[in-house]
């Protein structure tokens, strides 16, 4: 932290004046980000400031953040440096102490600043010296790539076979294409909230919350949700949005998609149900899954698993130590060959159990090959024998 003499009372006193700024009103968690890693370096722990911290501490993230997964402190943070750029860019800026972000860390510099007197944001400053004829170019050739890259944009959509759609700062929905073509709603219909009507009532008020919450926060969205069409069918859509900002990091307008992702969700569904009924018929039959890591002998097994071995998730050698001495050798010999020579794996054998107890058990398994020998699996089954069948 530079403080170079700086007091942290004038630290304060300029954090809370940047506070009161348009980009730090509009966004709470610009102002909670802010103002949470300053406070932390003002108490000397800016070196422990990290993504998880600022994320569970400032921005309400729970406790089982993950940094790799969500990217929110490091989007709050590009949008936190910018911000900060703006308004000490102002030719009007007289703030005393001068709070930067170092790209690539979390803890703020201090250091003294004076605004340059040079500074403008004026029409004559961005031009300089330039003849008005030739700026009156520069801005023609500057529209014609505009109009070229909507147009662009719009022929991308289109081969997407997206619905493309636009709203106001507020979230207002103005304008979409594609989406009367699916739904049926004319453009009169559907604005403002009026999509909301054509989404499936259970997932209504989700949807609605989902887009509120983004609108408020000032981050991306993205929500999936049923859609009645046109054939009177709700098919699944995916929707995202993102915002587009002002020169002053206040929110200009919303841009989005829908995407139609009805095959994928009802194949994921299925999916769930068959995992769901292999699980039932698993369980009616006592049956319970184990598989092994051949790269680390590490075994995992369905929570059943635990009545047989009476212990969880463990190396191999563990569970082999709870097989009866004379079952030992005979297990980790087929074993081997099944996994050394992709033979299968079908073997009798007795558990002693924690109280001294035997249990006869039946287990059976293959090699799953994948792509990479590193995500190779053997899996497998097994059940407690009757005692009829055990003799």
């Amino acid at each position: 932290m530079e403080t170079h003499a700086i007091a942290p009372e004038e630290v304060r006193a300029t954090l809370h004046r940047i506070l009161l700024e348009a980009p730090f009103q509009r966004s709470p968690q610009l102002r909670a980000f802010l103002g949470y890693i300053v406070e932390t370096s003002l108490a000397g722990r800016g070196s422990l400031l990290k993504s998880y911290s600022i994320a569970t501490e400032a921005l309400g993230r729970p406790e089982d953040f993950d940094p790799a997964t969500d990217a929110i402190v490091r989007v709050k943070a590009k949008r936190l440096r910018e911000a900060l750029t703006r308004i000490y860019a102002q030719p009007n800026c007289n703030l005393p102490v001068r709070i930067d972000i170092p790209v690539g860390r979390y803890e703020p510099t201090f250091r003294r600043f004076q605004a340059d007197a040079g500074n403008s944001c004026g029409p004559d400053r961005a031009f300089g010296t330039i003849p008005s004829l030739e700026r009156l170019q520069i801005g023609s050739r500057q529209a014609k790539e505009l109009i070229r890259s909507e147009e662009r944009y719009r022929a991308l959509v289109q081969a997407s076979a997206a619905v493309e759609w636009r709203a106001d700062a507020d979230g207002r929905v103005t304008n979409s294409t594609g989406w009367t073509e699916r739904t049926g709603q004319d453009a009169a219909e559907l604005r403002s909230n009026g999509w909301l009507q054509v989404v499936h009532p259970d997932d209504r008020e989700r949807a609605g919350q989902l887009w509120e919450e983004g609108c408020n926060s000032g981050d991306k969205v993205e929500a999936a949700f049923r859609v009645l069409h046109r054939d009177g069918n709700y098919r699944w859509m995916l929707a995202r949005g993102i915002p587009i900002e002002q020169d002053d990091g206040s929110v200009r307008e919303w841009i989005g998609t829908v995407t139609d992702v009805d095959d994928h969700m009802r194949a994921m569904e299925a999916l769930r149900a068959s995992e769901e009924q292999l699980r039932r018929v698993m369980e009616a039959a006592r049956l319970v899954a184990w598989e092994l890591d051949p790269a680390t002998m590490l075994v995992t097994q369905s929570g059943a698993f635990q009545s047989l071995f009476e212990t969880g998730s463990g190396g191999l050698a563990h569970f082999v130590s709870l097989i009866h001495e004379d079952d030992q050798a005979r297990v980790v010999a087929a074993l081997d060959a099944a996994l050394e020579r992709d033979e299968p794996f079908e073997e009798v054998f007795r558990v002693v159990r924690p109280d001294g107890s035997l249990i006869c058990v039946s287990a059976r398994g293959g090699m799953m090959r994948a792509k990479s020998p590193q995500e190779d699996r053997f899996i497998g089954v097994a059940y407690e024998l009757s005692a009829r069948n055990a003799a």
